[in-house]
């Protein structure tokens, strides 16, 4: 089932001692795109985090987020920021100069500074972090999945609608090419009647046959229509993704209707050649948000 480019997913794992959130955003996108924001601790597992998702997303733009929330105790690890220790310990004792008070600073006061510590974990190993990392991750993209299946569903049940919208106007159009055919034959025909019985010019009727012959020429773009409109719903009802390629037919069917619109002088014709057009735009513009 072809699906949405849009969704969202979340998903958490606590396992020994790690507890994991991952959060996945997905939106349009032309290709396949990933970026992620990882913990500096889970920055080694970021390659075996693009592989999961590549598995299964292929195509947009996807924003993953992972959170490492809490690290076993035995390898916590906490690390001082002495360089902006010194800063805030010279920056308060300007403070005093400036304002002319007692220079009375302790580690009291440090403590209450921002950042000053931080705590971590040591290095850890891919035999540690995996485990909770991938099934926080897998939650979060069956998830995401399942959001883009759903409005994949709803896209493709409106664009199969609109296909049968179409192939309506096309029988339409067909039938409506060959009355245009039908009454060019009866002009012509009383063109040469009128040539015959001298009240025609040569050059004058063989300019009227070539506009006549332009106008009928539609047979082979509804033909192509109708072809390029079976193809959209094939795909459509497709088990891969296919909006790429989906894309690419509204455009043939696009430039096949514009043909026909470009040849026909006959007003009904063109009629349902404007109809045709407004519900394409609306196909195209559906079809930017499947995979």
């Amino acid at each position: 089932m072809i699906s949405s480019m849009t969704g969202y997913g979340r998903g958490s794992s606590s396992q020994e001692g790690f507890t994991i959130t991952a959060e996945l955003r997905s939106v349009n996108h032309r290709y396949s795109d990933f970026s992620l924001r990882m913990p500096r601790e889970l920055y080694f597992l970021e390659d075996r985090v693009r592989r999961m998702l590549q598995e299964s997303i292929k195509r947009g733009r996807i924003e993953g987020s992972i959170t490492l929330e809490e690290i076993p105790a035995g390898l916590r690890q906490v690390k001082i920021n002495y360089d902006l220790a010194e800063n805030y310990y010279y920056s308060l004792q300007e403070l005093c100069r400036h304002l002319g008070i007692e220079d009375n600073i302790k580690t009291e006061h440090l403590l209450q500074m921002p950042e000053l510590f931080k705590t971590g974990a040591i290095a850890l190993t891919e035999e540690q972090a995996w485990p909770v990392v991938s099934a926080a991750l897998r939650e979060a993209l069956d998830q995401l999945i399942e959001q883009r299946r759903a409005e994949g569903e709803n896209l493709c049940r409106d664009l199969l609608e609109r296909c049968g919208r179409l192939e309506e106007q096309v029988a339409t159009a067909t039938g409506l090419a060959e009355e245009a055919k039908a009454e060019c034959r009866r002009r012509l025909e009383q063109k040469f009647e009128e040539l015959l019985a001298g009240q025609f010019e040569e050059s004058r009727l063989m300019m009227e046959i070539g506009i006549q012959v332009e106008r009928m020429g539609v047979d082979e773009e509804l033909v192509r229509l109708k072809s390029h409109i079976e193809a959209f719903r094939a795909n459509l009802n497709g088990t891969v993704p296919a909006g790429r390629k989906l894309d690419f037919i509204a455009q043939e069917i696009f430039r096949e209707v514009n043909t026909i619109g470009s040849k026909s002088g006959d007003y009904p014709l063109t009629n349902i050649v404007v109809e045709l057009k407004a519900e394409l735009e609306k196909i195209r513009e559906q079809v930017q948000n499947l995979e």
